[in-house]
């Protein structure tokens, strides 16, 4: 009894084979599917991938890649699409696209060994850069160019092609606002870099124009030549290697011409023309007045369009301010004119006065139609006072009344004698504010650009 007992718990204490081949069955084929995984990850690694992990692996992007005897050089040129001036904060923004190449020794290979590869493209921020920055930047921080990749030949030359937008500080002078024609300059420097571990070259004359859109500002000229900027802050021995653009504008003034220029003609006719209509006609004061208002609507104009720099007031603003300080003359002279013309009649004309006008200095003022009239009167006055001194002495009563018509008729004389004096200071004054304003627009309306440029490097 005892003995079939202990057979028992021996038979169903001891496994069974299938038992113990199960768990080797699960072994064996977890084993057999990662070796399936490891030869499906083998087959879908790819030449670039192999490539880029042998040349990035142990690849520092903060060493230069080159002995620190040998110098690497650094091929620049700018893709200009559009230039943009802010007038009033006095930034020039050029939307560009800044094209770099150099040679990587660390970044070398041989195509042969990875299946044909030539060349690949790797981000910007995996390998080193030039660290070229604007030096004389409007922005905060210096420009970003990290958001665009570089394409690595098997050679070790590098491509990279970024588009951005450098904004730097440029000296403006309004002087010959709107026609003016400035220059700004911006420079591109290595900002750790010494000169004998950079070295910047242009390719072609270092920039390009054929996708250049012209705006409110036209390019007249662009020059870029390699400069060495010393060390401003810690030694002048140090130089470093940057390049310098030197962009000409103009501004596209064909609005402007038309705006401002032109409107230059009423205001000087409405002022000119006072001086050619009767002199006791107060439509002067009016045609006057409307004149000055006109030029005070363009002064507030101007001083909206234009900023106020120091020491730089446009020529035009002081053409229409010297046009301000005539008006103001012509309506003084006016009331003078209209006064002497219709209030003038009890006095006679100094007999001086009277002989200039009645001379050379009549005629060359156009006043013959004037003294032909006022000769014309006196003749009348002359007959009739003639007539009077033949008739009989019994009729004095009605001779007293002709002598008062004569009277009469001889102020009608004065007052002919003072409406030609204020005509003949009409006709001096047209003469002289037609001196006034050809002297201003030729002084202070000068369009030349090339003179302005002389002015410009001067500064």
């Amino acid at each position: 009894m005892i003995r079939h007992l202990l057979l028992f718990i021996i038979t169903f204490s001891t496994p069974n084979a299938q038992t113990i081949a199960a768990p080797a069955a699960t072994v064996s084929s977890a084993n057999s599917t990662l070796s399936r995984n490891s030869k499906v990850a083998s087959w879908n690694e790819t030449w670039v991938d192999q490539l880029r992990q042998n040349l990035l692996l142990n690849y520092d992007k903060f060493s230069r890649p080159a002995q620190h005897y040998n110098t690497t050089t650094v091929s620049l040129l700018l893709s200009i699409m559009q230039v943009e001036l802010d007038s009033r904060k006095s930034i020039l923004s050029i939307n560009a696209w800044v094209h770099m190449s150099w040679e990587d020794e660390k970044l070398k290979w041989t195509s042969e060994d990875y299946g044909g590869v030539d060349k690949i493209t790797v981000s910007a921020h995996e390998i080193w850069q030039p660290d070229l920055v604007l030096y004389n930047s409007a922005m905060y921080g210096v420009e970003n160019y990290e958001s665009r990749q570089c394409i690595v030949s098997e050679s070790g030359l590098i491509k990279w092609v970024v588009p951005t937008v450098l904004r730097s500080f440029c000296k403006l002078n309004f002087e010959m606002w709107p026609f003016e024609t400035n220059i700004c300059w911006i420079d591109l420097v290595s900002w750790t870099h010494s000169g004998d571990e950079i070295d910047i070259e242009l390719l072609y004359d270092g920039y390009y124009m054929e996708d250049y859109i012209p705006g409110e500002w036209v390019v007249k000229n662009i020059s870029a030549h390699q400069t060495k900027d010393p060390d401003i802050c810690c030694s002048n021995t140090v130089s470093y290697p940057a390049v310098s653009y030197e962009i000409k504008l103009t501004r596209s003034s064909y609005l402007f011409y038309h705006v401002t220029f032109l409107a230059c003609l009423p205001i000087v006719f409405l002022v000119l023309v006072t001086f050619w209509m009767k002199p006791q006609s107060e439509m002067k004061l009016i045609y006057i007045i409307c004149a000055v208002l006109i030029d005070i609507l363009f002064l507030l104009y101007f001083g909206y369009s234009i900023p106020a720099k120091p020491g730089s007031i446009p020529l035009i603003v002081k053409f229409f301010s010297g046009c301000l300080y005539q008006m103001t003359v012509s309506i003084l002279i006016c009331g003078f004119v209209i006064h002497i013309s219709t209030s003038s009649y009890g006095a006679s004309m100094p007999r001086r006065v009277r002989s200039l006008l009645l001379g050379k200095i009549g005629k060359y003022l156009g006043l013959k139609s004037a003294i032909h009239e006022m000769e014309f009167q006196k003749l009348i006055e002359i007959r009739e006072l003639t007539d009077l001194t033949i008739q009989d002495a019994v009729m004095n009563e009605s001779m007293n009344s002709d002598r008062q018509s004569i009277i009469l008729q001889s102020d009608h004389v004065k007052r002919l004698e003072w409406i030609l004096l204020a005509t003949a200071i009409d006709r001096l004054s047209f003469l002289l504010f037609c001196v006034a304003f050809t002297f201003s627009a030729v002084t202070y309306i000068r369009i030349n650009d090339d003179l302005y440029a002389k002015n410009a490097y001067s500064v």
